[in-house]
């Protein structure tokens, strides 16, 4: 009995010494247990794609729209054949306009732009502001009252085609303002009911030393944008 006894004893001593060795060791070590060894280390997942994230997008800053600062520019003189007139021609055409309506209150004129010249010839291309501006040409002195000859085609930029107003001047009435400026510059106008547009003039004149042709616009459209 005794020796059966010491027999259980030894197989548990061996047991716990199998246990010792195989599993708390190991496990101390920071080797995997069991007799089978370390367990392999987790493999390391990278990601194929990486996502990209787009650049932020600028917004691009508006151009300011430049405005008249109320000062009068001058028109100067192009080539006729930029229009596709034939040179040293006069153009004479019938136009009716139709009467326009009264414009409320009294409107106050400042100079816009300036033709001034003594000779035939084409203006570039000026933007009138305004849907109504008018064209002041009393400023004009003349080297011969018999046969003087003023003439100005006010042409649409946009259609060459289209003559907007014709204003012509002869020996009468040149001969009936001499020496009446006020009555001049009451009588030698013309008012135009359209605007906001491209427009050039054609000149011609005889016998004229001299002139000062004023576009005037309303005042309210000093510091107004240029479409």
């Amino acid at each position: 009995m005794t020796e059966k006894k010491d027999f259980m004893y030894v197989v548990l001593a061996i047991a716990v010494v199998l246990v010792i060795a195989l599993v708390i060791k190991p496990a101390m070590n920071g080797e995997g247990p069991g007799p089978w060894g370390a367990r392999d280390p987790e493999p390391t997942i990278t990601p194929v794609w990486t996502p990209t994230v787009p650049p932020a997008t600028t917004v691009p800053t508006p151009t300011p729209v430049p405005t008249w600062d109320g000062k009068p520019q001058n028109i100067g003189f192009v080539d006729p054949a930029t229009y596709q007139i034939p040179t040293g021609k006069t153009i004479h055409q019938n136009l009716t306009t139709p009467p326009p309506g009264a414009a409320p209150g009294i409107t106050r004129w400042v100079t816009y732009a300036t033709i001034d010249g003594k000779g035939s010839g084409t203006t570039g291309v000026v933007r009138i502001p305004s849907p109504m501006w008018r064209l002041d040409y009393s400023d004009i002195t003349t080297s011969n009252d018999e046969i003087p000859f003023f003439n100005c085609q006010v042409m649409d930029a946009q259609d060459p085609n289209r003559f907007v107003r014709i204003v012509t001047l002869n020996f009468a009435d040149f001969l009936g303002t001499k020496g009446e400026p006020d009555l001049r510059e009451k009588q030698w106008v013309n008012t135009f009911y359209e605007g906001n547009r491209d427009y050039y003039f054609v000149i011609n004149t005889r016998c004229i030393d001299s002139y000062s042709i004023k576009i005037q616009v309303p005042e309210t459209y000093v510091g107004a944008p240029l479409e």
